[in-house]
C-alpha cells in the first residue's frame, strides 16, 4: 500500500510540476507581447480557496510528519499562484491565450468582430489547432492586428462566429 501511496504522489507532482512548468514558459513569453489583450485573468474565490486549502493539507501533512504529498501540494500552490500572472496578447512569434500559446504557422485564420457591449474594444478570433480562440483588444490595434496578420500570411475568415 505505501508503494502506491508513492506513485500517486510522484505522479501528482509531476502532473503539477508540468503544470507549472507551462506557466512560467507563457510568464516567459509574454514579455514579447506587441498588441495586449484586455482579457486578464483575475482572481477568483475558487483560486483563493484551493491555494488556501492547499496550504492547509501542506499544514497538516507537517504536522503528522507526512511528507510523501508535500512537493505535490507545494507545485499545485504554485500553479495557483503562477496562473494568476498570466496575460494575454500577440507576439512576434504567435498569440499568447491563457495558458496556450498558438505559433503563427499554426494558425489557420481570424476574424475581427466588433464589441456589441463596448465600442472601445475589438474581439479577435483565432482558428488553430481545430479551435477557436478569443482575445479582446483595443480598436485602436485593428490596423496593427491586421498587418501583423498579413506580415504573417494569416487569412481572414468569416467561418469564425
Amino acid at each position: 500500500m505505501d508503494v502506491w501511496i508513492g506513485v500517486l504522489g510522484f505522479v501528482l507532482f509531476l502532473g503539477f510540476g508540468t503544470a507549472v512548468k507551462i506557466c512560467i514558459s507563457t510568464i516567459n513569453r509574454q514579455n514579447g507581447i506587441i498588441i495586449k489583450s484586455r482579457i486578464r485573468h483575475k482572481i477568483n474565490n475558487s483560486e483563493i480557496i484551493y491555494a488556501n486549502l492547499g496550504l492547509i493539507v501542506l499544514a497538516v501533512l507537517l504536522y503528522f510528519h507526512y511528507f510523501v504529498f508535500v512537493p505535490a501540494v507545494l507545485m499545485f500552490v504554485l500553479f495557483i499562484i503562477l496562473s494568476t500572472r498570466i496575460n494575454s496578447g500577440i507576439t512576434e512569434e504567435g498569440a499568447i491565450v491563457g495558458t496556450t500559446f498558438i505559433e503563427w504557422e499554426f494558425m489557420k485564420g481570424y476574424k475581427l468582430v466588433d464589441d456589441k457591449d463596448d465600442s472601445n474594444v475589438i474581439i479577435l478570433k483565432i482558428r488553430a489547432n481545430r479551435k477557436q480562440y478569443v482575445l479582446v483588444c483595443d480598436r485602436k490595434d485593428r490596423h496593427e492586428i491586421k498587418k501583423l496578420f498579413s506580415e504573417k500570411k494569416i487569412r481572414v475568415t468569416e467561418v469564425l462566429k
